[in-house]
C-alpha cells in the first residue's frame, strides 16, 4: 500500500514538487547521437557554465512556487542528473524504472534511498523502460515511447499495463532508437498542447493524438538535434520552462499565450539532454480538480 506522497495524473497539471540532481559529476558520454556529435565538433564542458545554468533552472522552478528536492550526485554516475529516467511518478505511487545503459543502473540504488518503501507502487522488471518515454498526458491517457533500445516493448507493455488495469487508454510510440527517448521528439506544454517533431512520429500516432484533442506545434529535426527543442518543462497555468537558445519555439510558446521561463541550458543539451530530462514532477495538482 503506497502512501500517495507523490502523485501526477498529467504532464500540465500545475506544478508543486520536482526532484533534480544536482550537477556534481555530470560528464558527455558517448551514449547517445546529440552527445556523439557535440564530442566530435571538439567541444569541451564549460564546467562553471555548467553550475550556474542549474543554479538558474533551480532558481526558475523556486520562483514560480515549485519545491525542489534533490538526490544526491554520486561518482560514476555521469547522467544521474537526468532525473526523468530512474522513477515515474503515477496517480497510484512511484514507479521505479529499469534503466538499460551499464553506467546508469546504478541510480536505482540513490532512487530508492530517496523514495520511502512505502511511496514506491512498482518496480519494473521487464525489459527495459526509462521516463524520458512515459508521457502521463491527463487522467486516462498515457503513452510510451518505445526504440527498443531505452524502452523496449516488454519494459512498455509491463508499464502500461498497470495503466490498462485500471481502465486508463495507452499506446505505444515508435520511432527510430537515434532520438534516444520520446521526450526527445513530444512534450505537453498545456492542456491538449504539445511539442511535435511531426516528421518523425508516424503519421497514425499523429492522427492517434489529434484525435485525443491534442494540437500539434511542429518542431524541426534540426531544432530537436541542435537545440533538445521538444525537450520543455510545463509548469501549468499557462506556464512552461523552456531554453533561452530556442528561440524561435519559445515565440510559437508565446504566440500561444504561454510564459516562457527561459534559463540557460546549452550545457545539458549538448550532452543529449535539456529541462525535461532533468526534471521528475514528484507532485502536480490534477486536473481533474478543476
Amino acid at each position: 500500500m503506497t502512501s500517495n506522497k507523490w502523485f501526477i495524473d498529467s504532464e500540465t497539471g500545475e506544478l508543486s514538487d520536482v526532484l533534480l540532481c544536482p550537477p556534481d559529476y555530470y560528464d558527455w558520454i558517448p551514449s547517445n547521437d546529440i552527445a556523439v556529435q557535440t564530442m566530435a565538433n571538439g567541444v569541451t564542458i564549460d564546467r562553471a557554465a555548467l553550475g550556474l545554468q542549474f543554479e538558474g533552472l533551480v532558481e526558475a522552478l523556486r520562483s514560480n512556487d515549485v519545491s525542489c528536492h534533490f538526490l544526491r550526485p554520486q561518482e560514476g554516475m555521469p547522467y544521474q542528473v537526468y532525473t526523468r529516467d530512474s522513477s515515474q511518478t503515477t496517480p497510484f505511487g512511484t514507479v521505479v524504472t529499469k534503466l538499460m545503459r551499464n553506467e546508469r543502473v546504478r541510480e536505482e540504488a540513490e532512487i530508492r534511498n530517496f523514495y520511502a518503501q512505502d511511496e514506491i507502487w512498482k518496480s519494473c522488471t521487464k525489459g527495459h523502460i526509462e521516463g524520458g518515454d512515459i508521457h502521463i498526458i491527463r487522467p486516462g491517457l498515457v503513452v510510451v515511447g518505445v526504440t527498443g533500445g531505452r524502452t523496449d516493448e516488454a519494459g512498455a507493455r509491463e508499464f502500461l499495463g498497470w495503466f490498462e488495469e485500471a481502465g486508463w487508454t495507452t499506446r505505444m510510440i515508435r520511432f527510430p532508437e537515434h532520438f534516444l527517448h520520446l521526450d526527445v521528439i513530444f512534450a505537453m506544454v498545456a492542456e491538449n498542447l504539445a511539442l511535435c517533431a511531426v516528421d518523425v512520429i508516424a503519421d497514425e500516432d499523429l492522427d492517434w493524438l489529434r484525435a485525443q484533442g491534442i494540437r500539434l506545434l511542429p518542431v524541426s529535426y534540426k531544432e530537436v538535434m541542435r537545440d533538445m527543442g521538444c525537450n520543455v518543462l510545463a509548469l501549468g497555468r499557462e506556464r512552461v520552462i523552456s531554453p533561452y537558445h530556442s528561440t524561435r519555439i519559445n515565440e510559437v510558446l508565446r504566440a500561444e499565450g504561454l510564459t516562457v521561463i527561459a534559463p540557460e541550458l546549452n550545457q545539458f543539451s549538448r550532452g543529449g539532454g535539456s529541462v525535461h530530462c532533468m526534471t521528475m514532477p514528484l507532485r502536480r495538482k490534477s486536473l481533474l480538480a478543476g
